[in-house]
């Protein structure tokens, strides 16, 4: 989560300085000295303007977000505050971010001034900046529910201080965005323009907006709209989508781009291990989410396969496991490093729990940390929308809408399948349980924590399904291995063995905390009209 510590008032008032281009439209390097007069004379000014406008969707900090659920612990201490359930409105202004609405309505405001603009460029650049413009007020009343709704260019100092607008009001702008980005944009890119909005893109965001509004029926239409576009599957391995090899697949239908030159993403440093990976464990995975996986035959939980050995817990496990999570004895190598491989946070020097770089969990991250370079960032895409989470959200929303179905249960055999675990049906034969629709919302809610685990999402779905009290309150712990880990040596003076023992306790004993308190620097700024929360008063 990128800090943003700016005020509605002054963001509404500044004028945009500086954009960016290069022939790949997000490599940007600000241009200076540009204003009103000498900035709008060009198409190419208004395609940097727009190309602009991408800095404000999700990036590879939007993972911080599963700290504040229980998938994660993180060492940032303010990050921490949200998953724990101490924020205030002190430290609530991350997300509280005008800028890009601010920049959206210079956009409409000055494009039809550009001589020479062809309009079909000029609808569809449009398009990219409302799809932004929807993203951004989705994301903000996501958190802080009724927000001050700006709706146009403001220039006088007078019309900036706005109280707030009912959160529902403000969602049916974001649809009506959405569906007027989803008529002007192309169905896919090639080449250089290979990341951009596409209309699966508005589709996949609509979808989530709905889901998240709990507008179950036009949740499950807009998904459903995605799938026919029939341009989408799933990417044939689930650890090589998040590496680079997933970057603009056929299941990548938004993600932000990083390279090696100009850009490169920080998630090694975020979710790798410090021995293995060269990363710095800033966000552990909670033994809580190792506990979820199934085992491989589909036992849930895993401890009732009759193949389950308590000194391998982390074997015969849902493949997806290792392929997102390292445990205790995993191997993990870089081509480059082919000998060190071993995960050890018991006795290792990097990842030991409690050393200075170390893992708090007992746990480390595998997925989206780049497998290909140890020494530099990474140049794999964050995935912001794929078709894996459309696949769940049309399966979440028409078990809603109708029950279990046919075509939900094939929306997730096929993520089940991917993943090499046993269909839905076949779950729930192994585990006896009765087909309704109370005990498929229970599993596509454990299937979508899974299949989405370490990209940010499962915080939102804690918010939206009202669970806090449940998966947020009390203890959180380290890994239980207290019966010994066989994979891992003893040889040495080594150990095998780790306690269970309290990482951090939470408190999200209050609905307040389903919301974020609007940021007491906006409050301060606002001469009286924009008021905090009731429920953080």
């Amino acid at each position: 989560m990128t800090t943003y510590k700016n005020k509605i008032a002054g963001l509404l008032l500044l004028g945009i300085l500086a954009a960016g281009c290069k022939k790949d439209f997000l490599d940007q390097h600000p241009l200076n000295q540009i204003t009103e007069t000498t900035y709008w004379t060009s198409p190419d000014d208004a395609t940097m303007f727009a190309n602009r406008m991408y800095e404000f969707l999700p990036q590879d900090n939007f993972v911080y977000y599963e700290a504040c659920s229980d998938n994660a612990f993180t060492n940032d201490p303010t990050i921490r505050r949200f998953g724990n359930s101490t924020q205030d409105a002190t430290i609530s202004d991350r997300e509280w971010n005008y800028g890009a609405v601010r920049q959206a309505y210079d956009f409409f405001a000055n494009v039809d001034k550009v001589p020479g603009m062809d309009q079909n460029l000029k609808k569809r650049l449009n398009a990219e900046v409302k799809f932004v413009l929807a993203y951004r007020y989705f994301i903000m009343t996501a958190l802080y529910g009724d927000i001050p709704f700006v709706n146009k260019l403001i220039t006088d100092p007078e019309d900036a201080d706005i109280p707030v607008t009912a959160k529902a009001e403000i969602i049916k702008n974001v649809i009506q965005w959405l569906d007027e980005a989803t008529a002007d944009l192309p169905v896919v890119y090639s080449g250089t323009n290979q990341g951009r909005i596409t209309k699966g893109a508005a589709l996949a965001l609509k979808s989530r907006v709905y889901l998240f509004n709990g507008n179950f029926a036009e949740a499950a239409s807009t998904a459903q709209a995605v799938m026919d576009l029939k341009v989408y599957t799933l990417f044939p391995d689930y650890y090589d989508f998040y590496q680079k090899d997933g970057n603009y697949s056929s299941q990548d239908i938004l993600s932000f781009g990083y390279t090696l030159s100009v850009k490169q993403n920080g998630l090694r440093d975020l979710l790798g291990s410090q021995a293995l990976m060269n990363g710095r464990n800033i966000i552990n995975p909670t033994a809580e989410l190792v506990n979820e996986y199934e085992s491989k035959n589909g036992y849930y939980p895993y401890t009732k396969d009759p193949a389950f050995s308590v000194t391998d817990p982390f074997g015969n496990r849902d493949p997806r496991l290792r392929q997102t999570i390292l445990s205790p004895g995993d191997v993990f190598a870089y081509p480059q490093f082919p000998d060190m491989n071993q995960f050890d946070p018991f006795n290792g020097n990097g990842d030991r729990i409690g050393g200075d770089l170390g893992t708090r969990s007992g746990f480390s991250w595998a997925k989206q940390v780049d497998h290909y370079d140890y020494v530099r960032s990474g140049i794999n895409n964050y995935k912001s929308f794929h078709y894996g989470e459309v696949l769940l959200n049309f399966a979440e929303a028409q078990n809603e809408v109708s029950g279990p179905s046919a075509t939900i249960i094939a929306a997730l055999d096929a993520i089940r399948n991917r993943a090499g675990m046993p269909g839905v049906e076949k779950t729930f034969a192994v585990n006896k349980w009765t087909m309704d629709q109370a005990s498929l919302r229970t599993f596509i809610r454990h299937e979508r924590r899974i299949e989405l685990a370490g990209e940010g999402l499962r915080y939102f779905d804690v918010l939206r399904w009202k669970i806090g009290e449940k998966v947020l309150l009390g203890n959180i712990y380290t890994v239980d291995a207290s019966a010994g880990i066989a994979a891992l040596p003893i040889t040495g003076g080594k150990k095998n063995t780790y306690p269970r023992s309290v990482i951090e306790d939470r408190y999200f004993n209050s609905p307040k905390f389903y919301y974020w308190p609007i940021p007491q620097s906006a409050i301060d700024a606002s001469k009286g009209v924009l008021k905090q929360n009731a429920l953080w008063k």
